[in-house]
Formats: structure tokens, sequence, C-alpha cells
């Protein structure tokens, strides 16, 4: 496993306690992601972390054929549009390279993901350090404005660690870099995008402003498991006999 990264950065970066810094200076993008497949399931995922509201609204984008993450100055059209060249049949890296190719902000921006095929990741040279990137075996991670290179590290090896559902082991990872220094300002919001072929309540979860984000997604995931399991012993008790296909609700991504 490599990292790469960048320690070039043009902003003052002295205070770093979320409750001394400005709103202005809040909103600097600062986020640590995972995007990986499930080669036994099938499934893709995202999972994400960062000290801006609403990250789940930005970042994550996924489909039954790819997983990418789009983040620092984020352009979301290059997440959905990687995903979306990735269900055509093109590449994940053939898709990024030239969604970045043509971007002229693109040394701002940060995008990684993985097909069946292949992987990509890239962090560009203006990302507020410490910024970069890493991979494993069907997964790429990344982060920018965080601690140290650690970070990016304990995602990886948390992920690559973890035991559980594919859901749970990005969560985990999330949970890894956190615990390994996260965010330079703090954190507030965190997300789990995940696209399977039996697509669960768990597998669109947000948590949009909080002091906690990572720890309220894994409680929201907890919750989500016991609710899937006990849907239908609850559809049964109110309706008595019933359709099963009323408790197969499907999944918004």
């Amino acid at each position: 496993m490599t990292v790469s990264g960048n320690t070039t950065s043009s902003m003052d970066r002295s205070e770093t306690d979320r409750g001394h810094t400005s709103p202005a200076e809040r909103v600097a993008p600062r986020t640590f992601s995972i995007a990986a497949q499930d080669p036994d399931t099938g499934a893709f995922g995202v999972a994400v972390s960062t000290a801006l509201v609403g990250v789940g609204a930005l970042c994550p984008f996924v489909s039954e054929n790819a997983a990418v993450a789009t983040q620092s100055y984020v352009d979301v059209s290059h997440g959905r549009n990687a995903v979306e060249l990735a269900d055509r049949g093109v590449s994940v890296s053939t898709a990024c390279e030239a969604l970045l190719e043509d971007d002229p902000h693109d040394t701002y921006r940060q995008l990684h993901g993985v097909t069946a095929a292949d992987s990509f990741r890239y962090s560009g040279a203006d990302c507020v350090d410490w910024a970069g990137d890493t991979a494993g075996e069907n997964y790429t991670v990344a982060g920018n404005m965080l601690d140290s290179a650690d970070v990016v590290d304990a995602v990886s090896r948390g992920y690559a660690d973890a035991d559980g559902s594919f859901a749970d082991r990005l969560i985990s990872a999330l949970e890894a870099g956190q615990a390994a220094g996260g965010d330079k300002r703090g954190k507030i919001s965190a997300a789990l995008l995940v696209a399977a072929p039996e697509p669960k309540l768990y597998h669109n979860l947000r948590v949009d402003n909080s002091d906690e984000p990572i720890s309220e997604l894994r409680e929201a995931y907890d919750l989500a498991v016991e609710t899937e399991a006990e849907l239908p012993a609850v559809a049964e008790d109110q309706l008595g006999e019933y359709p099963d296909a009323i408790v197969d609700f499907g999944l918004k991504r």
C-alpha cells in the first residue's frame, strides 16, 4: 500500500478548534472518505466524513458499477458523470482522467473511486494539506486538510481489518480515521451510500450537522439494521397476512 500526498498550503491553519474558527473558515473543505467494492456481493459504496454540513449531498456517488467520491473544492458533476460513464462501460480511471482534463480548476479537486475492473485516485496540488490518497484491494481512500497521512492509513487499515457487512466495514473505516486524528478543524457531517443488488434501509444514511457525526452514523446504521430485521414481524402484527412485496421498499440513491 502506497500513500501519496502533498504538504503545500496557502491557508493559515493555526486554529484547530472548531469553536475558534469563523463560519467562512469552517466551510473550507476538509474530508476523508473511502470508495469500495464488495466482491462477494457486487455492492459498491462510499463512506465519508467532513467538517462541512451535509457531506452526503456533495461527495458520495454510487451505481451498480462504480463508487466515486469527489471532494476538496467539490465539483459534484465529477462524481455524477464518473458513475454514469462507468455504467456505460468506461473504466473509472479513463472517466475520471477525462473529467479532470476538462476541468480548469482540477488542481483544487480530490477524486477517487473503483469499479470491478480498476480504480482511480487523484489529489490536486492545491488541495489543503495534509492531503493525499491510498488504495488497497477493491478500495481507494483520500483525504484533505487532515492531521497527517496517518488518517488515510488508518481508514485503509480500518476497512481491511474490519468484520461484518460491507456497510458496517465502511463505517468502521471512518471510525478508524477519526480515531487517528481525522479532520484538522473538527467534524460536522458524515454519510454512507451503497448500491447493492439487494438494497437495505442502512444503505443510504446521513448525519448532516453534529458534533459527533461518525458516532451518530454508527447509531443510525445499528437502528436501521434492527428495524430491517423486525419489519416483517411488525407488518404481520399490524396487518395479519400481507404480500411480501409491501415491505420491499427499495432505496433512493
